[in-house]
């Protein structure tokens, strides 16, 4: 899912530090997403409670220069030429801002296969129905809960800069 029009929003971020500006779309993304994972958790069939207890919302972490790396490894470069690609990658990523991902999973070994079904088992779906029957209500709590975070770190970082200031 891929919200657009967040463009005061993504002003307000940019006064942040990347990490900074990476923690408050990630805190504001698990909050969005939590009404799915309790609508899939409803919507899980239930047997022993393996699959319903394995439904989290989890961050995703991505570091350009580690998938540099590793990409540049497979294709059979160096460790040095590796390295390099790592570099280039993450002085590219260095201006693009904060970005994150949060994804809504099951981790049972069984998940896929209620959510799609086999050949002799119909398809059980869960999560989908829960991203389908919760999307409006995320999209409008992403705008809601970035423009909260936003403004609490706004003021931490106001505060921790007073403290600097009036300790010297």
């Amino acid at each position: 899912m891929k919200v657009q029009g967040l463009n005061e929003l993504a002003k307000g971020l940019d006064q942040f530090k990347k990490s900074t500006a990476a923690g408050v779309l990630n805190r504001a993304l698990k909050k969005a997403a939590k009404p799915v994972e309790a609508a899939a958790k409803r919507n899980a069939p239930v047997d022993q409670g393996e699959l319903r207890d394995s439904i989290s919302t989890q961050t995703i972490r991505r570091n350009a220069g580690k998938s540099a790396y590793a990409s540049a490894m497979r294709g059979g470069a160096t460790k040095a030429e590796a390295g390099a690609a790592a570099r280039d990658a993450n002085q590219a990523a260095a201006g693009e801002g904060a970005s994150a991902t949060v994804r809504v999973r099951a981790a049972a070994r069984h998940a896929g296969l209620v959510e799609w079904g086999t050949q002799k088992m119909p398809a059980q779906p869960f999560l989908g129905p829960a991203l389908r029957s919760n999307q409006g209500a995320v999209l409008a709590s992403i705008k809601g809960e970035l423009a909260t975070e936003i403004e609490k770190t706004a003021k931490r970082v106001a505060s921790r800069a007073a403290k600097k200031g009036s300790s010297k």
